[in-house]
């Protein structure tokens, strides 16, 4: 089975406003008027990098590796069809509606399918005449770089989309310089960001699980902050071990923040980094390190995502210039159980002992637990030993001379029954053999047996 080819994008549908109306009172001019349009509208959507996907009659479909040079294409093209509308009679106006959409795309051939390229053409259908409407996705990466003004719409429930969309709507007006219709600005920074996949440096492929996890749970959490945009997971998984430049990525990805961390492990304990960076001029914002012991796998997820989210969310409304919120919630772990022999330790509760493997080449990364006498066959609380003492077992021991008078007794009782001849030598000798491989059995099974 072909593998699917999927990829982040950014739609821009197009459509004339009115056009059955207006190719129903003049067929002709009207597909005269609208190739004469294309002529002059198309090199300026490829000067932006864009690429027609395909045409549907007065329809476009485009796609733009970034949403700055989609918008700025999408301004320009605007600006030029209202110059050329000016001496137009009205009723003759060919007028453009267009909607731009960040999403990820299915990839067939030169075609492009998807909820992105369905939610991007929903988004022109709601579009003002000679407007833009953008999704939230866009609008967070490129609001502070169009010189542009956008109404907030709200959210609006689109056809056949399943969830809503936060819009911004920009209307341009009929004069010659085709400025922006002034509008509401925007009620605050909004915060766009990819948490790239965290890297296990430890080489121990156990610890896979637990980086993917916190990975996961960062993206939920963050994406939870309001007015933000997060680039889903599977998108940023693409990036994973990729050498490219945090600008790049962030240009690629339309995102102004990028969230990154390693883990490593050190004796019996693991050391997280993680680092905010700015995409835009890759200065480091902000940089953590801190060490967990090595533990029960929920256990540890549970506690490094309670430790950076709480810092990474103020440092990403702080970069954005948004006033402090409580940071999400981190469900709490349960309290410890036992199942199967393994104790599952709730977050704050003391580590389990550490193996002595901790030697002075490398310093333990937590402070050693005092722990109080152990008492024979009593089972500590909580805490303090997870499993019960057994009691010392004490081998079983029999004499050597006892062993020895066995092994002579059969000897002698050997050379009684078969003779002193030489023939019965090793006879005599099996005998004695076998007398002493007796013993010791049974000195094992009796040693196995004590307590």
């Amino acid at each position: 089975m072909a593998t699917v080819q999927r990829r982040l994008s950014v739609i821009v549908c197009a459509d004339v406003v009115g056009y059955s109306r207006l190719m129903g009172a003049d067929e002709l001019g009207t597909l005269t008027a609208l190739k004469a349009h294309r002529e002059a509208i198309d090199p300026l959507f490829a000067e932006e990098g864009g690429r027609l996907v395909k045409t549907t009659g007065d329809g476009l479909l485009l796609e733009f590796p970034s949403a700055f040079h989609a918008v700025r294409a999408a301004l320009g093209v605007q600006r030029l069809m209202a110059e050329r509308n000016i001496e137009v009679p009205e009723n003759k106006r060919l007028v453009f509606r267009m909607g731009i959409h960040l999403g990820d795309v299915i990839v067939d051939n030169d075609d492009i399918f998807g909820d992105g390229v369905n939610i991007a053409a929903r988004l022109e259908e709601i579009a003002e005449p000679g407007g833009i409407c953008l999704s939230q996705a866009v609008h967070a990466t490129i609001h502070k770089n169009i010189d542009a003004l956008f109404r907030d719409g709200g959210q609006k429930v689109l056809k056949n989309i399943a969830a809503p969309v936060h819009v911004y709507n920009l209307a341009l007006d009929g004069s010659t310089s085709a400025v922006p219709v002034p509008a509401t600005p925007a009620s605050g920074p909004l915060l766009s960001l990819v948490v790239l996949p965290f890297v296990n440096l430890s080489g121990d492929r156990r610890h896979d699980f637990l980086v993917d996890s916190v990975t996961d749970q960062l993206t939920s959490a963050l994406a939870r902050i309001e007015d933000s945009f997060v680039v889903n997971r599977n998108t940023a998984l693409a990036y994973r071990g990729d050498t490219l430049e945090i600008t790049e990525l962030g240009l690629e990805l339309g995102v102004r923040f990028v969230v990154k961390g390693s883990v490593r492990t050190a004796g019996a304990g693991m050391r997280v980094n993680t680092q905010l960076i700015d995409a835009g001029s890759g200065q480091h914002l902000w940089v953590d390190r801190f060490d967990i012991p090595v533990g029960e796998p929920f256990s540890m997820q549970h506690e490094v995502v309670a430790r950076l989210i709480p810092a990474l969310h103020a440092q990403l409304l702080a970069a954005g210039g948004r006033a402090p919120q409580p940071a999400p919630d981190v469900p709490l772990q349960p309290q410890a159980t036992t199942a199967g022999g393994m104790v599952v330790y709730p977050r704050g509760a003391p580590a389990p002992p550490r193996p002595a493997a901790a030697t002075a080449r490398s310093q333990p990364l937590r402070p050693p637990v005092t722990r109080p006498a152990v008492v024979p066959g009593a089972t500590q609380e909580l805490g303090r030993s997870p499993h019960p003492v057994p009691r010392r077992r004490t081998p079983f021991r029999i004499p050597f001379w006892l062993k020895l008078a066995v092994v002579v007794i059969a000897g002698g009782v050997a050379a009684a029954m078969l003779g002193a001849d030489r023939r019965s030598v090793v006879q005599i000798v099996s005998w004695m053999l076998i007398a002493a491989g007796s013993v010791q059995m049974l000195a094992g099974l009796a040693g196995g047996r004590r307590d």
